[in-house]
C-alpha cells in the first residue's frame, strides 16, 4: 500500500537521498526543498511505502496553472506504482488546473510514463537542461472552467 502524505521538515534527509540517487550531479540542494515545503506544503508530497519514504513530488501554481517540479523516486521502489500515486494525489488536489513539467528528451522511461498518464508534448526547449540537454515541455490538460488557463 502506497500512503500519500504532506512533505514535513523530518522528511528532508530522506528526500534529499532519494534525489540524489535519482539526479545525480543535477540534484538540488537540501534548502531548495525546504524552500519548496514553505510555499507549496499541500502540493509537496511525498509516497510511503510501509515505514519507508519511498518518493516525493513538488507541485507549484500560478497564475498560469501547476507545474510539476520535480518528482522522483528511489530506484528500489520504482515501477510499483509510487509515481503514479503521487501524480494522482496532486492532480486531485489541482482539480481542473492543468499541470505541466518539463523533462529530458533523453529520459525515455519518464517520456514513457508520462506519455501514459496523458500528457502531451507542446514543444522543444533547447539547452532547458544545459548546453546539448533538451527538454520537453508537456501539459497534463483536463476539462477546465471557462476559465483558460493558458
Amino acid at each position: 500500500m502506497i500512503d500519500i502524505r504532506c512533505f514535513e521538515r523530518r522528511n528532508l534527509e530522506r528526500v534529499v537521498e532519494i534525489e540524489r540517487d535519482s539526479f545525480g550531479k543535477d540534484a538540488w540542494p537540501p534548502e531548495l526543498f525546504v524552500e519548496y515545503g514553505r510555499e507549496s506544503p499541500e502540493l509537496f508530497l511525498i509516497a510511503r511505502v510501509g515505514r519507508m519514504i519511498a518518493g516525493y513530488s513538488v507541485t507549484r501554481t500560478s497564475w498560469r496553472g501547476a507545474e510539476l517540479e520535480s518528482i522522483a523516486v528511489d530506484p528500489r521502489y520504482r515501477g510499483r506504482g509510487v509515481a503514479q500515486a503521487l501524480l494522482d494525489a496532486t492532480v486531485a488536489r489541482l482539480g481542473a488546473v492543468p499541470l505541466r513539467l518539463m523533462v529530458s528528451t533523453t529520459n525515455a522511461s519518464a517520456l514513457r510514463f508520462y506519455r501514459q498518464y496523458g500528457f502531451v508534448r507542446t514543444r522543444l526547449v533547447k539547452r532547458y537542461y544545459g548546453p546539448g540537454r533538451d527538454a520537453w515541455r508537456m501539459v497534463l490538460r483536463r476539462a477546465t472552467p471557462s476559465r483558460s488557463w493558458f
